[in-house]
């Protein structure tokens, strides 16, 4: 049996999810342009706040808080059903692009707001990606880097 998911109203949530089979569907820069902008959509369809992100090959991180009143399941089921659409569409696919249910913990202070930053932005780093978190252009280090909102 599932684990229930405690949500609370106004906190931030470091969200992973993992691709089927660690497809590495956002490999190509095509696929993480797709996914950076089925996150910009469902950004402004549900209004949350994304501190940082990063789009590695099979599985993304966000740092996100949604607004009052809005469902994280929702959002994320938003946001896990487009890019599967975008996934089999290009693809010619009807496969599932997610593995398992998004994986989702509260953060309680600053201090591990921070730790996580720097987690979320040194993944492409410790990947062997890129040599500075910056040069990873799906990622909030880079949109950080570069001031694009």
């Amino acid at each position: 049996m599932r684990k229930k998911r405690v949500f609370i109203d106004g906190a931030f949530y470091h969200v992973t999810s993992r691709t089927n089979n660690k497809i590495k569907a956002f490999e190509a820069r095509l696929g993480r342009n797709a996914m950076l902008l089925i996150l910009n959509k469902a950004q402004k369809k549900y209004g949350f706040q994304l501190s940082n992100f990063c789009i590695m090959p099979t599985h993304t991180h966000l740092l996100i808080k949604p607004v009052d009143g809005t469902n994280l399941t929702k959002i994320m089921q938003w946001i896990k059903t487009n890019s599967s659409k975008y996934w089999n569409r290009i693809h010619g696919s009807i496969d599932h692009l997610w593995g398992e249910r998004f994986f989702a913990r509260i953060i309680k202070n600053q201090d591990e707001f921070e730790t996580l930053m720097d987690y979320i932005d040194y993944n492409p780093v410790k990947a062997g990606f890129v040599l500075e978190p910056a040069d990873w252009f799906a990622s909030g280090a880079y949109y950080r880097k570069h001031g694009i909102e």
